[in-house]
Protein backbone atom coordinates (compact mmCIF):
# COMPACT_ATOMS: atom_id res chain seq x y z
CA UNK A 1 0.00 0.00 0.00
CA UNK A 2 2.89 2.63 1.20
CA UNK A 3 4.85 1.51 -2.65
CA UNK A 4 1.66 2.41 -4.51
CA UNK A 5 0.89 5.51 -2.56
CA UNK A 6 4.45 6.77 -3.69
CA UNK A 7 4.22 5.89 -7.29
CA UNK A 8 0.99 8.14 -6.87
CA UNK A 9 3.23 11.05 -5.20
CA UNK A 10 5.90 10.60 -7.87
CA UNK A 11 3.47 11.11 -10.59
CA UNK A 12 1.15 13.99 -8.96
CA UNK A 13 4.68 15.99 -8.86
CA UNK A 14 5.87 15.06 -12.20
CA UNK A 15 2.58 16.32 -13.60
CA UNK A 16 2.45 19.66 -11.15
CA UNK A 17 6.16 20.37 -12.28
CA UNK A 18 5.23 19.72 -16.30
CA UNK A 19 6.23 16.61 -16.80
CA UNK A 20 4.35 13.39 -16.43
CA UNK A 21 3.68 10.98 -19.59
CA UNK A 22 4.96 12.48 -22.85
CA UNK A 23 1.86 12.59 -25.50
CA UNK A 24 1.43 9.76 -28.31
CA UNK A 25 3.16 10.53 -31.50
CA UNK A 26 1.60 10.93 -34.08
CA UNK A 27 1.77 7.78 -36.05
CA UNK A 28 4.10 7.47 -39.03
CA UNK A 29 2.37 6.25 -41.98
CA UNK A 30 4.87 4.90 -43.21
CA UNK A 31 6.68 4.87 -46.87
CA UNK A 32 4.85 4.75 -50.06
CA UNK A 33 1.86 6.97 -48.00
CA UNK A 34 1.20 10.53 -47.47
CA UNK A 35 -0.06 12.14 -43.71
CA UNK A 36 -2.54 14.44 -45.52
CA UNK A 37 -4.08 16.27 -48.32
CA UNK A 38 -3.00 19.03 -50.43
CA UNK A 39 -6.44 20.93 -48.81
CA UNK A 40 -4.44 24.12 -47.85
CA UNK A 41 -7.16 25.69 -45.55
CA UNK A 42 -10.62 26.65 -44.91
CA UNK A 43 -11.65 30.30 -44.18
CA UNK A 44 -14.99 32.99 -43.47
CA UNK A 45 -14.96 36.12 -44.11
CA UNK A 46 -17.19 39.48 -44.99
CA UNK A 47 -15.77 43.15 -45.69
CA UNK A 48 -12.94 42.01 -47.41
CA UNK A 49 -12.79 44.36 -50.40
CA UNK A 50 -12.13 41.88 -53.07
CA UNK A 51 -9.03 39.94 -50.71
CA UNK A 52 -7.21 43.42 -50.85
CA UNK A 53 -7.70 43.86 -47.19
CA UNK A 54 -5.58 42.08 -45.46
CA UNK A 55 -7.11 42.76 -41.65
CA UNK A 56 -10.55 41.07 -42.90
CA UNK A 57 -9.11 38.32 -45.57
CA UNK A 58 -7.46 34.85 -44.45
CA UNK A 59 -4.02 34.03 -45.54
CA UNK A 60 -1.98 31.45 -45.53
CA UNK A 61 1.98 30.56 -46.92
CA UNK A 62 3.37 28.27 -48.72
CA UNK A 63 6.68 27.36 -50.53
CA UNK A 64 6.85 27.33 -54.28
CA UNK A 65 10.27 25.62 -56.07
CA UNK A 66 11.30 28.15 -59.00
CA UNK A 67 9.53 26.51 -62.29
CA UNK A 68 6.73 24.97 -60.46
CA UNK A 69 3.47 25.08 -61.51
CA UNK A 70 0.07 25.19 -59.12
CA UNK A 71 -3.76 25.43 -59.58
CA UNK A 72 -5.00 26.80 -56.22
CA UNK A 73 -8.72 26.99 -55.79
CA UNK A 74 -11.98 27.20 -54.15
CA UNK A 75 -13.50 25.58 -56.99
CA UNK A 76 -12.16 22.47 -59.45
CA UNK A 77 -9.95 20.64 -57.33
CA UNK A 78 -10.43 18.05 -55.24
CA UNK A 79 -11.74 18.67 -51.56
CA UNK A 80 -12.57 22.22 -52.71
CA UNK A 81 -15.67 24.11 -52.13
CA UNK A 82 -17.11 27.74 -51.55
CA UNK A 83 -20.20 29.39 -50.86
CA UNK A 84 -20.99 32.85 -51.93
CA UNK A 85 -18.48 35.12 -54.28
CA UNK A 86 -15.03 34.12 -53.22
CA UNK A 87 -11.34 36.03 -54.91
CA UNK A 88 -8.06 34.96 -53.85
CA UNK A 89 -5.17 36.50 -54.53
CA UNK A 90 -1.48 35.16 -54.52
CA UNK A 91 2.01 37.41 -53.26
CA UNK A 92 5.66 36.67 -53.69
CA UNK A 93 7.57 39.04 -51.12
CA UNK A 94 5.06 41.83 -51.39
CA UNK A 95 4.42 41.66 -54.83
CA UNK A 96 0.50 40.68 -56.17
CA UNK A 97 1.82 37.18 -58.83
CA UNK A 98 -1.77 36.41 -59.60
CA UNK A 99 -5.36 36.43 -58.60
CA UNK A 100 -8.96 35.35 -59.66
CA UNK A 101 -12.16 36.11 -59.26
CA UNK A 102 -14.85 33.99 -60.67
CA UNK A 103 -13.22 30.66 -62.80
CA UNK A 104 -13.99 29.32 -65.92
CA UNK A 105 -12.82 25.96 -64.99
CA UNK A 106 -15.82 25.76 -62.64
CA UNK A 107 -18.16 26.72 -65.01
CA UNK A 108 -19.67 29.79 -66.57
CA UNK A 109 -21.61 30.77 -64.02
CA UNK A 110 -19.75 29.59 -61.41
CA UNK A 111 -18.15 32.40 -58.32
CA UNK A 112 -15.58 30.07 -56.99
CA UNK A 113 -12.54 30.99 -57.96
CA UNK A 114 -9.13 29.14 -59.18
CA UNK A 115 -5.40 30.71 -59.37
CA UNK A 116 -3.09 29.12 -61.94
CA UNK A 117 0.61 30.62 -61.26
CA UNK A 118 4.52 29.64 -62.72
CA UNK A 119 6.76 30.23 -59.79
CA UNK A 120 9.24 32.70 -61.13
CA UNK A 121 11.65 32.02 -58.54
CA UNK A 122 11.66 29.77 -54.85
CA UNK A 123 10.84 30.81 -52.38
CA UNK A 124 7.52 31.56 -49.78
CA UNK A 125 4.67 32.81 -51.21
CA UNK A 126 1.07 34.02 -49.28
CA UNK A 127 -2.33 32.96 -50.35
CA UNK A 128 -5.37 36.05 -49.45
CA UNK A 129 -8.49 34.69 -49.62
CA UNK A 130 -11.53 37.24 -49.18
CA UNK A 131 -14.52 37.79 -50.77
CA UNK A 132 -15.77 39.97 -54.07
CA UNK A 133 -16.18 43.47 -52.99
CA UNK A 134 -17.56 43.96 -49.26
CA UNK A 135 -19.97 40.90 -49.74
CA UNK A 136 -19.50 37.31 -47.32
CA UNK A 137 -18.51 33.93 -48.48
CA UNK A 138 -16.53 30.88 -47.25
CA UNK A 139 -14.55 28.55 -48.69
CA UNK A 140 -11.99 25.57 -48.40
CA UNK A 141 -8.99 25.96 -50.59
CA UNK A 142 -7.15 23.40 -51.96
CA UNK A 143 -4.10 22.97 -53.89
CA UNK A 144 -2.63 21.14 -56.76
CA UNK A 145 1.24 20.89 -57.62
CA UNK A 146 1.88 19.75 -61.32
CA UNK A 147 4.44 16.68 -61.58
CA UNK A 148 4.95 16.41 -65.30
CA UNK A 149 3.55 16.70 -68.56
CA UNK A 150 4.34 14.90 -71.71
CA UNK A 151 2.67 15.34 -75.69
CA UNK A 152 1.27 12.02 -77.32
CA UNK A 153 1.59 13.20 -80.61
CA UNK A 154 -0.59 12.38 -84.03
CA UNK A 155 -2.63 9.18 -82.68
CA UNK A 156 -5.16 7.42 -84.53
CA UNK A 157 -6.30 3.53 -84.70
CA UNK A 158 -5.94 3.54 -81.25
CA UNK A 159 -9.59 1.16 -80.58
CA UNK A 160 -10.54 3.55 -77.93
CA UNK A 161 -7.13 3.82 -76.33
CA UNK A 162 -6.62 -0.10 -76.51
CA UNK A 163 -4.17 -0.52 -79.29
CA UNK A 164 -1.52 2.22 -80.82
CA UNK A 165 -1.31 4.25 -77.53
CA UNK A 166 1.09 6.71 -76.14
CA UNK A 167 2.78 5.66 -72.92
CA UNK A 168 4.52 7.12 -69.78
CA UNK A 169 4.78 5.71 -66.57
CA UNK A 170 5.00 7.76 -62.85
CA UNK A 171 5.58 6.66 -59.51
CA UNK A 172 2.69 7.74 -57.54
CA UNK A 173 2.61 7.71 -53.61
CA UNK A 174 -0.22 5.84 -51.35
CA UNK A 175 -2.90 8.56 -50.70
CA UNK A 176 -2.45 11.01 -53.38
CA UNK A 177 -5.15 12.20 -55.69
CA UNK A 178 -4.07 12.46 -58.99
CA UNK A 179 -5.57 14.50 -62.27
CA UNK A 180 -4.58 13.69 -65.75
CA UNK A 181 -5.66 15.92 -68.64
CA UNK A 182 -5.84 16.44 -71.68
CA UNK A 183 -8.15 19.69 -70.73
CA UNK A 184 -6.54 23.13 -70.76
CA UNK A 185 -9.47 24.58 -68.85
CA UNK A 186 -9.20 22.40 -65.50
CA UNK A 187 -5.42 21.52 -65.97
CA UNK A 188 -3.61 24.33 -66.81
CA UNK A 189 -0.77 23.20 -69.63
CA UNK A 190 -3.21 20.05 -71.35
CA UNK A 191 -4.98 20.42 -74.73
CA UNK A 192 -6.47 18.23 -76.65
CA UNK A 193 -6.86 18.14 -80.47
CA UNK A 194 -9.91 15.71 -81.59
CA UNK A 195 -11.58 13.48 -79.20
CA UNK A 196 -9.03 12.11 -76.81
CA UNK A 197 -9.08 8.91 -74.02
CA UNK A 198 -7.15 8.35 -71.36
CA UNK A 199 -6.73 4.56 -69.35
CA UNK A 200 -4.51 4.40 -65.86
CA UNK A 201 -3.07 1.08 -65.16
CA UNK A 202 -0.90 -0.21 -61.97
CA UNK A 203 2.56 -2.15 -62.26
CA UNK A 204 1.62 -5.54 -61.05
CA UNK A 205 3.93 -8.47 -61.41
CA UNK A 206 6.30 -6.85 -63.64
CA UNK A 207 3.71 -5.20 -65.88
CA UNK A 208 0.91 -2.86 -66.66
CA UNK A 209 -1.91 -5.48 -67.03
CA UNK A 210 -4.63 -4.03 -64.34
CA UNK A 211 -6.93 -1.30 -65.19
CA UNK A 212 -7.68 1.48 -62.23
CA UNK A 213 -9.19 4.23 -64.50
CA UNK A 214 -10.35 5.74 -67.41
CA UNK A 215 -11.82 8.40 -69.48
CA UNK A 216 -12.91 9.58 -72.78
CA UNK A 217 -15.14 13.00 -72.45
CA UNK A 218 -14.12 15.19 -68.67
CA UNK A 219 -17.41 17.31 -69.31
CA UNK A 220 -18.86 19.97 -71.19
CA UNK A 221 -15.84 22.76 -70.10
CA UNK A 222 -13.62 20.15 -72.16
CA UNK A 223 -15.84 19.12 -74.78
CA UNK A 224 -14.01 15.97 -76.18
CA UNK A 225 -11.41 16.32 -74.34
CA UNK A 226 -10.44 13.31 -71.51
CA UNK A 227 -9.13 13.66 -67.85
CA UNK A 228 -9.00 11.19 -65.00
CA UNK A 229 -8.96 12.12 -61.18
CA UNK A 230 -7.88 9.14 -59.50
CA UNK A 231 -6.89 8.33 -55.40
CA UNK A 232 -3.93 6.45 -55.43
CA UNK A 233 -4.96 3.19 -52.75
CA UNK A 234 -1.07 2.03 -52.56
CA UNK A 235 2.64 3.53 -53.72
CA UNK A 236 3.79 1.85 -57.26
CA UNK A 237 4.33 2.67 -60.65
CA UNK A 238 0.88 3.49 -62.78
CA UNK A 239 1.22 4.11 -66.96
CA UNK A 240 -1.21 6.58 -68.21
CA UNK A 241 -2.01 5.39 -71.88
CA UNK A 242 -3.29 7.65 -74.38
CA UNK A 243 -5.34 7.37 -77.27
CA UNK A 244 -8.27 8.48 -78.92
CA UNK A 245 -12.46 7.60 -79.00
CA UNK A 246 -12.99 4.74 -81.48
CA UNK A 247 -10.71 4.46 -84.56
CA UNK A 248 -10.50 8.58 -85.24
CA UNK A 249 -7.20 10.48 -84.63
CA UNK A 250 -6.15 12.46 -81.71
CA UNK A 251 -3.30 14.53 -80.67
CA UNK A 252 -2.80 15.78 -76.46
CA UNK A 253 -0.40 17.39 -74.17
CA UNK A 254 -1.26 15.74 -71.12
CA UNK A 255 -0.90 17.34 -67.77
CA UNK A 256 -0.01 15.71 -64.14
CA UNK A 257 -1.07 17.07 -61.07
CA UNK A 258 -1.13 15.98 -57.38
CA UNK A 259 -3.96 16.91 -55.32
Amino acid sequence: MMRRLLILEVFLLAAGCGGGLAPPEEEDPGPGTVKNSLAFFDYSASNTHSAQDPDNSASSELSLTKGETIMLGTCGLTDSAFTGDTYLRLYGSSIQVAASDDSEACGWDSTGSRIVYTALVSGIYTLRAGCFDVGACSGTVALSRRKATFTAPSLSNTHNATVNTFNKQYYFNGGEVIRVSTCGTTAFGASASGDTLLRLFRQSNGGYTAEVANNDNAGAACASAAELVYAVPSAGYYQIRVGCAANTACSATVAVYIE
